[in-house]
């Protein structure tokens, strides 16, 4: 019997990791849209990563248990990042009480380590966790983007039992395009294995935290669905804001439109202007070089209850009032008075302070993603789309009223 794809979230990312409402509110969501996975593994969790040896309070145990018991359709994974030093003793007896409190699934998660040389150590911890605990073992390999073999990698395969997941985030660790000859050349590199993603979508952590991606699930090959085991998605620490691709990998995961699915989503929870107004040029949901004046009205009235998402939605009020301010220069018919031209400079006095905010809004740039390979020694590449230059929509109207008023 075929076992089913793994589908759901894996909270993997840097910064600060999600609520038990939130991780709660995921699960309910993954039990309705067909998918079965959340795997713990936020890295700023202390007992994840840098506080790895400490036990698990009774609180996150209690956690878990609550976690494990939301939907029976939905598994639990607990991740831990063991240190070098660790004891395969310790870490089984780490794991132990999760998997006691409900925990499914074990994920050994040696991304980001340091060192490339520490296969066969990862390959028999992973055995013996496997062996002690009852219950299957996945791993995030430290070689863990690119289509290419490395010695780590080789040793890390070679003899490793099959029913183990290794994972694999595409060609880089942030992609905007995974293919299935992608993932068929992992799977040569890796002993045959079909490739479990770790897909980094929508996730915004580190070098991405000004931004919010918002938009649809894009660029993933329908015939992934055959070519990988199956599929797990890195979310924003922003879980409402998670949502809305979250919801278009799941239709694209039951063979649907991803776009049509998004769209009908964003528009039944009223965060179509959001996504758009923190849309980048070549992203599916931009508005237009051009949108129109009753768009930028449209943001002007965007509202969110989420604090979260509060500064995304002032620096886009903020910069629809500009741009409706630059609009009324620059559609005027007639020559505009000086009381006229006072308000407007009144008003377009404020750009300094909306180009100065953290959040990145309407395409303004740098664009910052970590578009970074691995190597055959698994050694990192990171390639020059990782920065791309854009000029936010804003600042071109409010240069161009500008203009005209300096004529």
């Amino acid at each position: 019997m075929t076992s089913p794809k793994i589908l759901g979230v894996i909270e993997g990312f840097y910064g600060t990791p999600w609520s038990h409402a939130d991780r709660l509110a995921c699960i309910a969501d993954m039990e309705s849209w067909g998918w079965n996975t959340y795997v713990w593994a936020a890295k700023q969790e202390p007992r994840h990563r840098e506080q790895w040896s400490e036990p698990f309070t009774d609180e996150e145990l209690e956690c878990f248990a609550e976690l494990s018991q939301r939907s029976a359709a939905v598994q639990v994974a607990v991740g831990l990042t063991p240190g070098d030093n660790a004891s395969e003793q310790h870490v089984i007896n780490k794991l132990l009480p999760a998997i006691h409190a409900g925990c499914k699934v074990v994920v050994l998660s040696f991304d980001d380590l340091p060192v490339l040389n520490a296969a066969q150590q990862h390959r028999q911890l992973a055995h013996a966790v496997r062996d002690a605990v009852g219950v299957p073992v996945w791993i995030v390999p430290t070689h863990y983007a690119g289509m290419s073999a490395s010695p780590y990698l080789t040793e890390l395969c070679n003899g490793l039992r099959d029913d183990i997941e290794v994972m694999w985030t595409g060609d880089t660790v942030v992609t905007d395009s995974v293919t299935a000859s992608y993932a068929r050349e992992r799977s040569r590199v890796t002993g045959g294995r079909l490739p479990l993603l770790w897909d980094n979508t929508p996730v915004n952590d580190a070098r991405m935290r000004a931004h919010l991606h918002m938009g649809p699930l894009m660029g993933r090959d329908p015939e992934l669905l055959s070519t990988c085991s199956g599929f797990l998605w890195n979310p924003m620490e922003e879980f409402a804001a998670s949502r809305p691709t979250l919801f278009s990998a799941a239709a694209w995961s039951r063979g649907e439109n991803e776009f049509t699915a998004w769209q009908r989503f964003v528009d039944s929870h009223d965060l179509r202007g959001l996504a758009e107004a923190t849309a980048y040029r070549g992203d599916t949901h931009w508005p237009g070089d051009s949108p129109s004046q009753e768009w930028w009205q449209s943001v002007v009235d965007v509202t969110s209850d989420d604090p979260q998402l509060a500064p995304w939605v002032e620096a886009v009020h903020e910069g629809a009032r500009l741009a409706l301010a630059a609009l009324s220069v620059i559609n005027s018919s007639a020559e505009l008075s000086q009381q006229q031209k006072n308000a407007a400079l009144f008003q377009l006095m404020g750009w300094g302070a909306h180009r100065s905010r953290a959040q990145k809004t309407f395409g303004a740039g740098p664009r910052t993603r970590p578009i970074a390979t691995q190597d055959n020694n698994g050694r990192f590449a990171l390639l020059p789309s990782s920065i791309e230059e854009s000029e936010s929509l804003v600042d071109l109207l409010v240069r161009q009223a500008l203009a005209i008023l300096n004529g």
